[in-house]
């Protein structure tokens, strides 16, 4: 019976429709990774962008629903680009293992406990206690003798020690007892962003296990790196840019999913550093209940998702023209009843500061083969086949303003013989024609034996016992030039 309801399910999902177990649930799009900056093609120039979702509902938790059909799909997603709209090339979903026992998951809750958490702005509570008790929400799914978790706080002293002494716990009584024993914020502690998301990877890199499911870091803060080691915090902090992008590449090599999760506005977190930190989109909120979904965490594997690949837009430029870029990225979709989902939060993709961001995957062979039948689809526009005349006729155009006109501005007196004058008077209709000049002007006379026939004659050929008489200059000084 089981055999039977899986082959079912398989044949359902692979048509391009997953099934609805939610009715009348609100339901939006979660980003399951931040967007990924890909090669469409093998040795390509034209940046291209790969986007996960899954579906949740109100409390955050996944949901499968109803979606168009595998050829339909990607003409019924739209991504928003920095507020420009573009449709994707290639779109798959693939249905979650819902019968599959949940593989044993390793985590690690990093705590934010600088000064800065004691502030009581949410709802009433302080960003600590709301970030405590998400955490003790998250623990009620803890599953004893399969799952693990550690439990750290960080701020600017004694991070890396610390963070290296983590314990890790099997049962939800000894988690939640390493969560009672978290100290308290203090006013003097600064915050080591950078630093404590690199000793945790690192730490939670010794725990994975090949073939598992990847750890999970879940890191809670409020704010920005911030450390001074010439008021007491410990030396040798990452700070600045190259402290970040020592953490981001700790972060990338680590194979760690980390979870940037901020408590506060907008403006008081480092929302561009969580971004590069995190492997998925950082949030950040105010409110207790979308603290408390951030938690709901299922595993890859278990989570069905929505797989999207575009063509950055042309308003993007190339891929060197990215770097410094910060790309906001929006999401929806059309379902078949005419529904339209749209995400439950912005993503952004972060470029280097400075140098021209490296391509972050490869786009599959599915993708590929979706990408080369878009771009032919592109060419066969009647405006493309035109774009060579067009750009042929502008080229001309301009060359010809550069070699006509642009000389006459520069020098209009060299020009002014060549353009026509108004005829003068002796010349209109009935008026008498000038008589010729009588005068001519004077010519030197050739030598002997050199003068011109008369007009219309020819001259008479000279007699072969006839010599050029060449004389020799009297008095020749060859210092005299003509001028002198």
């Amino acid at each position: 019976m089981t055999k039977s309801f899986r082959i079912a399910a398989f044949v359902f999902v692979s048509t391009g429709w997953l099934q609805t177990l939610a009715h009348g649930q609100t339901v939006s799009l979660d980003f399951l990774t931040k967007p990924t900056l890909i090669e469409c093609e093998p040795e390509g120039a034209e940046p291209c962008f790969r986007m996960k979702f899954d579906f949740v509902d109100a409390t955050g938790k996944p949901v499968n629903v109803q979606l168009p059909s595998a050829e339909q799909l990607a003409s019924h997603v739209e991504v928003q680009i920095d507020g420009q709209a573009v449709k994707p090339f290639y779109a798959a979903a693939t249905a979650g293992e819902t019968d599959k026992a949940r593989p044993p998951q390793t985590a690690l809750l990093l705590f934010d406990v600088s000064g800065s958490m004691l502030k009581s702005d949410l709802d009433g509570q302080s960003r600590f206690d709301a970030a405590k008790g998400a955490a003790a929400e998250y623990l009620k799914n803890f599953s004893d003798g399969q799952d693990i978790v550690a439990i750290v706080p960080f701020d600017s002293h004694n991070v890396e020690s610390t963070i290296s002494a983590a314990h890790f716990v099997g049962t939800r009584a000894a988690a939640q007892a390493e969560l009672d024993a978290l100290p308290r914020p203090e006013v003097r502690n600064n915050t080591a962003l950078y630093s404590a998301v690199r000793a945790a990877v690192e730490v939670l890199r010794q725990q994975h296990h090949p073939g598992g499911e990847p750890p999970r870091l879940l890191l809670l803060t409020d704010g920005a790196n911030d450390v001074h080691p010439q008021s007491g915090d410990d030396q040798g902090l990452l700070a600045g840019s190259g402290g970040l992008a020592a953490a981001t590449a700790a972060v990338q090599q680590s194979g760690v999913d980390v979870l940037p999760i901020g408590l506060g506005d907008r403006k008081s977190i480092d929302e561009i550093a969580m971004t590069r930190l995190g492997t998925r989109p950082p949030l950040i909120t105010f409110d207790v209940n979308d603290l408390r979904k951030a938690f709901q965490l299922v595993p890859l594997s278990q989570s069905g998702s929505l797989t999207v690949a575009i063509q950055a837009p042309e308003s993007l430029g190339s891929r060197t023209l990215l770097a410094g870029r910060i790309v906001h990225f929006r999401a929806k979709i059309i379902l078949p009843d005419g529904s339209t989902q749209v995400e439950n939060r912005q993503a952004l993709w972060v470029a280097p500061p400075v140098a021209t961001p490296s391509f972050e995957g490869e786009a599959t062979e599915a993708e590929q083969r979706a990408f080369l039948a878009d771009a032919r689809m592109d060419r066969g526009s009647p405006l493309l086949f035109l774009r060579p005349f067009f750009v042929f006729v502008g080229f001309a155009a301009l060359l010809a303003i550069l070699w006509f006109g642009l000389p006459r501005l520069l020098w209009p007196e060299r020009y002014d013989n060549r353009v026509a004058r108004p005829v003068r008077p002796e010349y209109w209709p009935g008026a008498e024609l000038p008589s010729r000049r009588e005068a001519q002007p004077g010519f030197r006379r050739a030598p002997p034996g050199f003068e011109a026939a008369a007009r219309g004659a020819r001259a008479p050929m000279r007699n072969p016992g006839e010599h050029t008489i060449v004389q020799t200059v009297t008095e020749f000084d060859p210092n005299k030039t003509r001028l002198s």
